[in-house]
């Protein structure tokens, strides 16, 4: 463990010291309106599969069955654009017209690799620097000047001048609305043998995550036999990080020697995860919303921090094995 868990420090080390290109990761969750349409997703999800087998765009993917109704896909790609040109053809584009009679609900987040990693993925390392965007700050006179009579091209220019998707206002709107969550992934790779093994032990790690307050949601799911995934959805990404340095992945990885972990930063949701809006849950950015809307929600949104709450058992043990936290963006 001590070999991986040096292998991950590296990893974040690299990421921080040395250029590297862009990955943007995309998490899809799908729930069904009911089990009779498995078979139907099922065929569905096989489609897409041969799909991203034939793209050259993609760095790594895995479609997830976490029940009889809950699918996912988790998949890494080189740009924004290579993600949504898959998503417009082939067989994910014809799939998305039965979305609207199969699906109960819909959840897409759009993610970039933080720097916390352990281990690699599928042989990539997808460890990143935080993101550095581009900021709205003054411009060169001369520039301002030319800009007086066009506000809204000023407003989606940086302050370099340069005009990309990620200075847009869009882009920054939907940026600070879920900015300083978190998510993690934990894969587990080991013989089919080993499946119910491996998939009790994430469900015991979700299990001790869900302790955590800052805990909001997760899932565990089989790709394949000897598959097998953990995604969690943190209110502030100090929480993904104390779950990566936990001695309870500490013992996964010694158990599971070609476990991979990595924190991942939102940058766009779209949908909800039964009722879930990682964007409500930033307070700064929180919205008055009608009653009828809420009433929606009534029930599936996330439970209230507690007050005054000491450290939860996994934040405790993992003191023994963290570093000093770092803290949160936001």
């Amino acid at each position: 463990m001590e070999q991986a868990v040096r292998q991950g420090r590296s990893n974040g080390q690299q990421a921080a010291e040395e250029p590297a290109e862009k990955l943007f990761a995309f998490t899809t969750r799908s729930r069904l309106k009911g089990p009779w349409f498995f078979p139907h997703m099922l065929i569905a999800t096989m489609r897409v599969r041969r799909q991203l087998k034939r793209t050259g765009d993609v760095v790594g993917w895995a479609s997830i069955i976490a029940g009889p109704t809950e699918f996912w896909t988790i998949s890494v790609w080189h740009s924004r654009h290579d993600m949504q040109e898959f998503m417009r053809s082939g067989a994910h584009d014809d799939i998305m017209w039965f979305f609207s009679k199969w699906l109960q609900s819909f959840w897409l987040m759009r993610w970039r690799p933080g720097p916390e990693e352990l281990g690699q993925w599928k042989g990539h390392t997808l460890g990143r620097p935080d993101p550095a965007y581009a900021t709205d700050g003054p411009k060169p006179e001369a520039l301002e000047k030319a800009l007086e009579h066009l506000p809204q091209l000023r407003s989606a220019m940086s302050d370099d001048g340069a005009v990309t998707y990620d200075s847009t206002p869009y882009a920054r709107r939907r940026r600070a609305e879920v900015r300083g969550a978190g998510g993690g992934v934990v894969h587990i790779a080991t013989s089919p043998a080993r499946t119910a093994e491996a998939y009790r032990a994430l469900r015991r790690l979700a299990t001790e995550a869900s302790h955590d307050p800052d805990y909001l949601k997760g899932v565990v799911g089989v790709s394949r036999p000897g598959q097998l995934y953990l995604l969690t959805v943190w209110r502030d990404r100090a929480g993904t990080r104390r779950l990566l340095r936990s001695p309870q992945v500490r013992k996964l990885t010694e158990r599971y020697p070609g476990a991979w972990a990595n924190e991942w930063l939102p940058e766009n949701e779209f949908g909800h995860w039964d009722g879930l809006r990682l964007r409500r849950t930033r307070s700064r950015y929180s919205i008055q919303m009608p009653k009828a809307a809420l009433d929606l929600d009534r029930g599936a949104t996330p439970d209230d921090e507690v007050a005054g709450a000491g450290p939860t058992p996994l934040e405790g043990a993992s003191l023994q094995y963290a570093p000093e936290r770092e803290p949160s963006q936001g």
